[in-house]
């Protein structure tokens, strides 16, 4: 489970959360933090959308190294930036970031976020005739750390993975980490409800796209389209407690109530947790692709959070599941079905998919990767029939959110996925249900290639 994630918390005040949605600043900067140049790391993100939302908020005095380096970057408040200069090292890097966003996906957007050296405060100028970018001196230059009197080790916190030269196995959820996600500002908080609003004008239904047809099963004119979005808090309490929550638990939520906090942890931040809705940048991303097709039927989709569905919904539905079942107990309803499962152990870079039948030279267990020089993982995809036999699932999943991106990406690939449906499409035109294995690796902080290495295709 990746420590990036959206909150969407119910009590947030209600003038300062529409002062923001009613912001094209922010609604540009919801969009440049789930581009693929941002979204595949842990902490760019939250660097952006911080920075962006004080400043819209007329909260400028807050965006200070120190405050940054507490508030995004799990740093304790009496950390000297003097010695620890991770801010500035992610702000070369955020810098970069921009420049190749507006340079290339973002190039029609009419705004430009720009964030001048020598502060951190962002600017909005007109995205137009704007100079090139100068040369950076050093490409990125990793932060400097000194020993402190900290007590907590040396972790993913005081090492992000964004800067890490080698791969190392990612440590559980700590009182520092959950304290830190949990004092994330409004800006991060309303992402995902903002990156709706910003999409709800997407095109609702289009010719249909014949070399991709499996969108034409899963948004259909006469029955509802349920996509839904990881429950990502969740996963952080599965990771604080060792306990993987059924979904038998999750669909009467017991575990809310049963889940006690582990030692050490704050049980007021605990609850925090329980009561709060958070959900991935990954999973804002797939979202928004969906509501972007030509297939796609705004008026009879609906996106919805994995903690506030039932399975009525799911069996009335087709559904589309963003994320596995560590952070979206749903998939668990399918899994007798599936033939690649995913299986989580406590430590996170444990975790394996299980081939329940491999076919000729396929591995029963495909494993994370901890090659210092790749971080190999896996996702899949599964289109099955639903519950009750007459709509259609999607499954997108991924043992951690690289994997879940890469099975995203594989989907939306036309040239990729044209063999596999051709192989898939009956007589009639209609998709056979299928399962996809896919495979990734991220070296440093470079967004993964995708491919498929190993394809499923049934009957019905």
């Amino acid at each position: 489970m990746s420590s990036h994630a959206v909150l969407l918390e119910e009590d947030i005040a209600e003038v300062e959360a529409n002062r923001l949605l009613a912001k094209p600043e922010w609604q540009l900067a919801c969009r440049v933090a789930a581009s693929k140049g941002l979204n595949k790391s842990e902490l760019l993100p939250k660097f952006l959308l911080y920075v962006c939302e004080q400043y819209l908020l007329d909260r400028a005095h807050e965006v200070t190294e120190q405050r940054i380096g507490i508030q995004v970057f799990n740093r304790s408040e009496g950390y000297n930036p003097g010695e620890d200069n991770i801010v500035r090292s992610y702000a070369r890097l955020l810098r970069k970031r921009l420049d190749q966003y507006f340079e290339g996906e973002g190039r029609d957007e009419s705004l430009r976020i720009a964030i001048p050296r020598g502060g951190y405060l962002p600017v909005f100028e007109n995205n137009f005739e704007f100079p090139e970018p100068e040369t950076e001196s050093s490409d990125f230059q990793p932060p400097v750390h000194f020993a402190s009197r900290e007590t907590h080790p040396p972790d993913a916190a005081a090492t992000p993975k964004d800067l890490q030269e080698t791969a190392t196995p990612r440590p559980k959820w700590n009182p520092v980490w959950v304290a830190a996600l949990l004092g994330l500002s409004a800006g991060i908080l309303l992402t995902a409800l903002a990156w709706i609003l910003v999409r709800s004008g997407a095109p609702s239904s289009a010719a249909q796209s014949p070399e991709h047809a499996i969108w034409s099963q899963v948004f259909q004119p006469n029955r509802n389209t349920l996509i839904v979005a990881s429950d990502s808090g969740l996963g952080i309490i599965e990771n604080l407690t060792d306990h993987l929550v059924s979904v038998e638990e999750y669909a009467n939520q017991s575990y809310l109530s049963e889940l006690k906090a582990p030692p050490g942890i704050d049980p007021r931040n605990f609850n925090d947790l329980r009561r709060q809705r958070y959900t991935s940048v990954v999973s804002l991303d797939i979202t928004s692709r969906l509501t972007r097709l030509p297939e796609f039927i705004a008026n009879r989709a609906q996106i919805r959070y994995a903690r506030s569905i039932t399975a009525e919904d799911i069996k009335n539905a087709n559904v589309i599941l963003i994320g596995s079942k560590h952070t979206n107990p749903w998939v668990a309803l399918f899994e007798k079905r599936l033939n690649f499962n995913l299986e989580y152990a406590p430590e996170v870079d444990q975790s394996y998919v299980q081939n329940e039948h491999p076919n000729g030279a396929e591995q029963h267990f495909y494993r994370n990767g901890t090659d210092p020089e790749s971080n190999r993982t896996y996702g899949s995809i599964a289109f099955l029939p639903g519950l009750d036999g007459a709509g259609h699932v999607l499954i997108i999943q991924g043992l951690n959110m690289a994997a879940t991106q890469a099975a995203a990406d594989a989907l939306f690939d036309s040239k990729l996925m044209n063999p596999i449906l051709q192989q898939a499409t009956s007589p009639n035109g209609t998709i056979k249900p299928f399962e996809l294995l896919i495979e990734t690796s991220s070296i440093g902080a470079t967004a993964p290639g995708a491919q498929v290495i190993a394809t499923r295709v049934y009957s019905q």
